[in-house]
């Protein structure tokens, strides 16, 4: 898989819990385990991040992120933001 770039909006369920962005599959075509990577939030970046599947009967993907990668991008919850993803070579 290439680098992609896409457009997504920053979720929190809860304010206890991490941000997170759903990935969909068309962004990782072929994919339907997780996968390392580096990403770019708006340009910032990267940060190493695992995007993982949402599991429970869904086929999209999603991956986490921490409070100090959002203060380093200036993205706030609810924030739509332009996604870049390169996976990191297969070890």
């Amino acid at each position: 898989m290439q680098e992609i770039t896409f457009e997504a909006r920053i979720l929190r369920k809860q304010d206890d819990l991490p941000r997170y962005v759903v990935v969909a599959p068309g962004h990782v075509p072929g994919r339907s385990t997780g996968f390392a990577a580096q990403l770019w939030l708006n340009g910032a970046g990267p940060f190493a991040r695992n995007i993982r599947p949402w599991g429970k009967g869904s086929d999209v993907f999603f991956f986490n992120l921490t409070e100090p990668q959002c203060r380093k991008a200036g993205v706030e919850t609810g924030d739509r933001v332009s996604i870049t993803i390169r996976p990191d070579p297969p070890a």
